[in-house]
């Protein structure tokens, strides 16, 4: 059905430029009718009789579509506007009955969650402080899903579970992790937990109720020749020759000494001299590839023309729908459905849940992300462009003049950013979207410093492909290493924004952060710096600054800041723009810039 609703928004853009087109032409023949008495040409007649046909059929499967999710109106509609609100309201229904599904399928897939957490053990001290708290916390979460009635609520529940996925991750695959991936988690289950419950489950100290049965059994020396053996030796002694029976007392407990700890020295790597840490520049995005969902797929790139060519022929036929105003099409239906009922802030929240890459993405390119519905969250653009202009988006559609060869998507792009004066107001929109995202849901960030006080580490995504969840890292040991300029490099394509996240772990000394950013070889100020206040400044607010061209400094990472957020934009609304993001980590917090504060 969701494919039905978009079929008749296409049809019904593109029946909306026929009336517009036929508008014209019967101002011309009205004129010449008044003038010199000639009646209108039979082409003209007969153009308008088709479209009255066109009308008609799709208000008839308008009202079908209308029928199954029970908004029919108490009388048909009589014009193109009628039309038009009625989609809307069944885009609204339909929206609401997604939602209810996706509450009811996320409840319960949190619910089985937080079942999975509550029985959890620890092998050795069944009161163990750090795990009784995560499930209470448990407990206390899984209350609220029983009474929890809010469609919009999905994306905050899945936000609020990920701790203890997490968690269950450690536990039951703690062994098949590699070091990057276990560092990701260790982080968030500390973060959320505590640092002790990491190390439980990185010492092998918490399981299961049927692994602790299994287990259970200490190591002993084996009866020479066990007249009645146990359940577990007569399985021992289906597999393993008698005579190697004696052997295993070499190694007791091999499987906790071969996990790898963050604490643990063994990991330590050698200081490499390492003045400034250069990442690979990141030339150019890469689709995705379509078969694992949700990894955003994206289609073969349109060639798109350098500048409007002259009609040389007859105009293009606009009676059928255009392909290229999809993303229009999408960002309409659902900033119409919301616009009256709901915030900015809270919807930025509930789409970068869904797609925390949707900013990385050029609005024109959205279609070919996750099967389309990745365009349906440019709707919070949409907002930002009204708010410019108020009623320049229901306008959009006015604006397309007949006769031209360019493509409707085209068009209109270029009509929101006319109107929406998009090349001075991105860095505004990229402001309020960042603080209503951060610290929950987040952001799909490129790159990453995170620091502790035994090392930092760097991350970056092993593509260049956006929405890539993979990361590769390099630890950094020596101060030398940690506390120099780190440099990233990123290409971002027509009004799309890039994230570095720097966070770090509650340390004795604060660290300083100094950021400097660069487009092309000259000082740039297309950046926003986000600071999120650490858990024991309770009445701070996250705050964002404007990066300065000649560099800005924050005091404070890890003591009163647990994050700052880099934001880096391109306000250009016709070509992509190189940039080179230089991030100053200090062991002190003394600005980097000549005394800049």
């Amino acid at each position: 059905m969701e494919g039905d609703l978009e079929h008749l928004a296409g049809d019904l853009a593109a029946l909306t430029q026929r009336f517009t087109d036929l508008g014209a032409n019967l101002g011309e023949a009205a004129r010449a009718l008044e003038e010199t008495g000639a009646p209108p040409a039979d082409a003209l007649v007969d153009a308008l009789a088709g479209a009255r046909t066109q009308f008609v059929q799709i208000r008839d499967d308008v009202l079908g579509v209308a029928e199954t999710v029970a908004v029919a109106p108490s009388a048909p509609p009589e014009s193109l506007g009628e039309l038009e609100s009625l989609l809307t309201g069944i885009a609204e229904a339909m929206r609401q009955r997604r939602r209810r599904a996706a509450l009811q399928q996320a409840r319960d897939a949190a619910l089985a969650t937080l079942d999975r957490v509550l029985e959890v053990m620890h092998h050795d001290d069944p009161a163990f402080a750090a795990l009784v708290e995560c499930q209470a916390k448990a407990r206390q979460l899984r209350a609220s899903l029983d009474a929890l009635e809010d469609p919009s609520a999905d994306a905050r529940l899945t936000g609020s579970l990920q701790s203890f996925a997490d968690l269950l991750t450690m536990i039951e695959s703690r062994d098949a992790l590699d070091d990057e991936r276990y560092a990701q988690l260790e982080e968030s289950v500390s973060r959320a937990f505590g640092r002790p419950l990491a190390v439980a489950v990185a010492r092998g100290r918490l399981g299961f109720a049927g692994d602790v049965v299994e287990a259970a059994p200490a190591p002993a020396p084996p009866e020479p020749e066990p007249t009645l053996p146990t359940p577990r030796l007569e399985l021992e002694s289906a597999t393993v020759a008698p005579v190697s029976e004696p052997e295993p007392p070499l190694a007791p407990e091999p499987a906790p000494a071969e996990t790898p700890s963050l604490d643990t020295p063994a990991v330590e790597m050698p200081a490499v001299p390492m003045p400034a840490l250069e990442m690979p520049e990141l030339e150019r995005d890469e689709p995705l590839p379509a078969p694992p969902a949700p990894e955003p797929v994206r289609a073969a790139e349109p060639a798109r023309p350098a500048a409007p060519a002259a009609p040389v022929a007859e105009p293009a036929d606009t009676s059928a729908p255009d392909e290229t105003a999809q993303w229009w099409l999408a960002a309409w239906a659902r900033w119409s459905g919301w616009k009256s009922t709901h915030e900015f802030a809270e919807v930025v929240k509930e789409e970068l849940g869904k797609y925390p890459y949707l900013l990385s993405v050029p609005i024109q390119k959205s279609p070919e992300y996750d099967d389309g519905l990745l365009a349906y969250g440019y709707s919070i653009l949409m907002d930002h462009v009204e708010k410019q202009k108020p009623g320049c988006v229901g306008n959009a559609l006015n604006s397309l003049k007949p006769g031209q060869r360019r493509p409707v998507g085209d068009q209109l792009y270029d009509y929101l950013v006319a109107e929406g004066r998009l090349a001075e107001s991105y860095a505004d929109f990229v402001r309020s979207a960042v603080l209503a995202a951060v610290p929950e849901p987040g952001l799909w960030f490129q790159f990453r410093i995170l620091e502790s006080k035994e090392d930092t580490r760097i991350f970056q995504r092993p593509s260049a492909r956006i929405g890539d969840t993979e990361l590769s890292g390099q630890r950094l040991a020596s101060d030398a290493q940690r506390y120099a300029e780190h440099k990233f490099k990123m290409t971002l394509g027509p009004l799309t924004t890039r994230f570095v996240l720097v966070s770090a772990e509650i340390i004795r000394d604060a660290r300083g952060v100094g950021v400097k950013l660069s487009s092309d070889g000259a000082p740039s100020d297309c950046g926003w710096l986000v600071a999120v206040p650490a858990a024991i400044a309770r009445n701070a607010k996250v705050e964002a600054r404007r990066v300065a061209e000649e560099g800005t400094h924050l005091p404070g990472l890890g003591k009163d800041y647990a994050a700052v957020w880099l934001a880096v934009f391109n306000p250009d609304a016709g070509a992509e723009r190189r940039y080179e993001l230089s991030v100053f980590l200090r062991k002190d917090t003394k600005s980097p810039f000549r005394g800049r504060a």
